[in-house]
C-alpha cells in the first residue's frame, strides 16, 4: 500500500466536499493510504502571499511541510495551487541553507521544525505513476462515454528547472483517458481560466480569460470540462454564473479529476455528494449513468 500525508488546503473542505469525498473513495480502491495532517494551516496561496512577504510565505509552507516529515511520509496535495506552494518552498529551502535557518528560528517558536525530507506530489503525479495508467483501466467499473476538454491550470506546469513541464499536463490526459472518455483539446488550453485577476478586474477576467476558454469548448460539443485544481473549478462554475450579467451563458458541467475517477471506478454518484457543484455536474452523471 502506498502511503502519503494527505494535504487538503482550504478551498476543498470549506468549498468543494465533493472533492474531498470522492478522493478518499478513489485512494480506497487504488489503495493508496492518505494520512490527514491534523493541525495543516493554508500552503499559504502561491502568488500574493509570496509577493507580500517571502518570508511569512515559506514559514507557512515549511509548518506544513514539517507535519508530513513528523509522519516520515511525502505530501500529496488536490490542488495546483497548493502543490506550487509547498513544492517551490521545499525546493527553496533544500537549496537555500541560509534561508531554511531562518525559517526554523520563526518554527522553533511554535515547537516545529522542518528537516527538508519530503517530497511533494500533486495526486496527478501519485495516480500516474505509483498506480499507473494501466492498472486504472483495469479497475474502471464505469466506462465514461464522454467527449471531455481537460483544462491543466497554470501551477500543474511546474517543474523543477530544467524538467519537463508538460510533464503532468500529459499524465492528466492519460488519467482521463484511462477512464474511457476522450479528451479534446483546444488552442486556448494553456489560457489561465482568470481566477488570479478576479479581485483586480472581475470583467477582464471574465471576459478575456473565462469566456474565451468556454466559447472554445462549447464550439468542441465537449460533455464537461475536467480540472485537478479546485481553484479553477471554482473559476469554471461561478464564473459561469457571473457570466450571465456580462450578457454570455454557459452550461458546462466541471468536475476534479478524481470526481471523475471515482464515477469510472463504479462509485455510487450518490455518495459524492456531487449535486453540490455549480455547474450542471448532475446532468452529467444522468448521461454517465444512462449511457452504462
Amino acid at each position: 500500500m502506498k502511503r502519503y500525508a494527505l494535504f487538503l488546503g482550504c478551498l476543498i473542505p470549506q468549498r468543494i466536499p465533493s472533492v474531498e469525498l470522492a478522493a478518499r473513495r478513489v485512494f480506497e480502491r487504488l489503495n493508496i493510504e492518505a494520512v490527514d495532517l491534523e493541525g495543516y494551516t493554508c500552503c499559504p496561496d502561491p502568488i500574493v502571499a509570496r509577493l507580500m512577504d517571502r518570508k511569512m510565505w515559506l514559514a507557512y509552507s515549511a509548518r506544513n511541510l514539517s507535519l508530513a516529515e513528523q509522519h516520515g511520509l511525502d505530501l500529496m496535495t488536490l490542488c495546483n495551487g497548493c502543490f506550487e506552494t509547498l513544492f517551490e518552498a521545499n525546493e527553496i529551502m533544500k537549496r537555500e541553507p541560509q534561508t531554511k535557518r531562518e525559517i526554523n528560528e520563526l518554527l522553533a517558536q511554535a515547537g516545529k521544525k522542518y528537516e527538508g525530507r519530503v517530497n511533494v506530489k500533486h495526486v496527478v503525479e501519485v495516480l500516474h505513476e505509483e498506480v499507473g495508467v494501466g492498472q486504472i483501466k483495469k479497475l474502471v467499473e464505469r466506462p465514461m462515454k464522454l467527449k471531455l476538454a481537460v483544462h491543466p491550470g497554470c501551477h500543474l506546469f511546474r517543474e523543477v528547472e530544467g524538467g519537463d513541464i508538460w510533464r503532468k499536463p500529459r499524465e492528466l490526459d492519460e488519467l482521463v483517458l484511462a477512464t474511457g472518455a476522450k479528451v479534446v483539446h483546444c488552442k486556448l488550453d494553456r489560457l489561465c481560466c482568470g481566477f488570479p485577476m478576479m479581485q483586480a478586474n472581475e470583467e477582464l477576467a471574465l471576459k478575456q480569460n473565462l469566456s474565451l476558454k468556454l466559447a472554445c469548448y462549447r464550439h468542441l460539443a465537449v460533455d464537461g470540462i475536467v480540472v485537478p485544481c479546485p481553484t479553477c473549478g471554482i473559476q469554471f462554475e461561478t464564473g459561469q454564473v457571473l457570466l450571465r450579467k456580462y450578457g454570455a451563458r454557459y452550461d458546462i458541467p466541471c468536475l476534479h479529476v478524481v470526481e471523475l475517477l471515482a464515477l469510472a471506478l463504479g462509485v455510487p454518484a450518490d455518495e459524492l455528494a456531487l449535486d453540490l457543484h455549480r455547474s450542471p455536474v448532475p446532468l452529467l452523471v444522468q448521461k454517465v449513468l444512462t449511457d452504462v
